[in-house]
């Protein structure tokens, strides 16, 4: 017997590892396009993840974030608002319609969640009208 076979026959009977992730996503707006006045996507995209060994940490982790995730957004949507404004009074200042500057995607969101395959949420949006 090789000490490969022997080393998988004493292991063979191994407890596999378990656990579950916490998982940071970001929403990504985008604008897709004129069709039927106006269309949008997003992608989400993980941020980041951290393994928990046990679902009730990940869970005290994953409230904790989520106070902290409600500040990200309130904030993002602000600064969003922010942007817009300041795109309209730079129209306003030159005599320029709306329609000069491209349309907006929108704020980015984040949002967690507690997932047993990292990145299971992951995904990108449709990039044409359906």
């Amino acid at each position: 017997m090789s000490t490969a076979s022997a080393f998988q026959a004493i292991c063979k009977d191994a407890l596999q590892v378990q656990g579950v992730f916490v998982s940071l996503y970001r929403r990504e707006p985008y604008y897709g396009g004129p069709e039927e006045g106006g269309w949008w996507g997003e992608d989400i995209v993980l941020e980041e993840s951290q393994r928990f060994s046990f679902e009730e940490d990940a869970q005290t982790a994953k409230e904790r974030i989520e106070k902290l995730i409600e500040i990200m957004n309130t904030t993002a949507k602000k600064d969003w608002g922010e942007a817009c404004r300041r795109e309209c009074d730079w129209l306003d200042e030159r005599g320029l319609d709306a329609d000069f500057l491209p349309e907006t995607n929108g704020p980015t969101r984040w949002f967690v969640r507690v997932e047993n395959v990292r990145g299971d949420s992951e995904s990108q949006g449709c990039r044409h009208y359906e």
